[in-house]
């Protein structure tokens, strides 16, 4: 069976994981007695928010009807499932898990995954886009990898 691709779709999805790692991010910042870890999580969450942004711009520019950029197989259907599956973003919007991941220091692991979601995401999603908006996603994929940098170094910094 073949499936049909919708790229503003996709670009929805992205808009909607952007605003959960903010709101992730948000919360930890504020729950944080570290000042170092809630001056890093605030800087990820302005992050996030101009990542929502422009990903809201590409969206915006993509068509509305129903017209898809790519068809695809189960396999490949069953694959871009699980990079949409929001299994990961379930429960980090509840201030229990939040302070919880914060007191086992498990906050980095999770954010760190959360950025390592978004640059698979982001990179399955740039065929699908104008050239323009590729260059755009490229630069957020290198926004999102330094975040990762930054998010190691301190976690390193407080397990030391």
């Amino acid at each position: 069976m073949t499936v049909l691709f919708s790229a503003r779709e996709i670009a929805e999805a992205a808009v909607e994981k952007e605003r959960k790692r903010r709101e992730f991010y948000m919360q930890v910042s504020e729950l944080s007695t570290n000042p170092g870890m809630k001056d890093l999580f605030q800087f990820l969450t302005k992050e996030e928010e101009k990542h929502v942004a422009a990903f809201t711009r590409i969206r915006d520019n993509l068509p509305t009807e129903e017209t898809h950029s790519e068809e695809y197989g189960a396999d490949m259907q069953a694959y871009m499932d699980s990079i949409v599956d929001d299994r990961l973003y379930s429960d980090m919007d509840s201030k229990e898990f939040v302070e919880k991941a914060i007191n086992a220091r498990d906050v980095f692991r999770l954010a760190i995954g959360f950025e390592k979601d978004a640059i698979l995401y982001f990179t399955e999603f740039l065929p699908y886009l104008a050239e323009s908006d590729r260059k755009a996603v490229a630069a957020l994929i290198e926004e999102e990898k330094g975040h990762i940098r930054k998010l190691s170094e301190m976690k390193r910094r407080m397990t030391a």
